[in-house]
């Protein structure tokens, strides 16, 4: 016998193990979104202070945040008209012109459907590596566009001349 049984046994286990991480980082590659919002499970986030009366002339009244809280975004659903206060992304995503992906900024990208920040920030990665794009396919060589997110944002990306 070449290997004793103890060898064959670590072997395997570093086998199994650095196939359980490769399948880790194919599925993180495959959902980053999941995984980004795995990854802040557990983090709770910050509250806004609350401010106590420092002295006794304060009224009992005066118990309230020194800074208002932030106020979620108003979005109106899908299909609807926009309402008043709504943001002006709202406008600015429907947009009838596509979206050169040679061009865009990080903003403009991440506004598209299914692209976030981190995924926009990979698209403009792959362009400062690869040069420019030659067809809106070609966003298939960034990690995590998958054929089902391209298919959503094909009609609202273009490369120029």
């Amino acid at each position: 016998m070449l290997y004793s049984r103890a060898q064959l046994k670590l072997v395997l286990a570093l086998a199994v193990t650095l196939l359980a991480g490769m399948g880790v980082r194919e599925w993180r590659a495959g959902f980053p979104g999941v995984a980004e919002r795995m990854e802040r499970f557990d983090r709770a986030e910050p509250l806004a202070p609350v401010v106590f009366p420092r002295s006794e002339d304060d009224a009992p009244s005066s118990l309230r945040p020194r800074t208002p809280l932030p106020r979620p975004p108003l979005v109106a659903p899908a299909g609807s008209r926009e309402v008043d206060g709504a943001l002006p992304a709202l406008a600015a995503a429907s947009d009838p012109r596509p979206l050169d992906i040679n061009r865009a900024s990080l903003a403009e990208l991440a506004r598209l459907p299914g692209v976030g920040p981190a995924l926009a920030a990979r698209i403009l990665a792959e362009r400062e590596r690869r040069g420019r794009f030659e067809t809106p396919e070609a966003l298939r060589y960034v990690v995590g566009m998958g054929p089902k997110k391209l298919g959503a944002i094909r009609e609202l990306v273009t490369v120029g001349d």
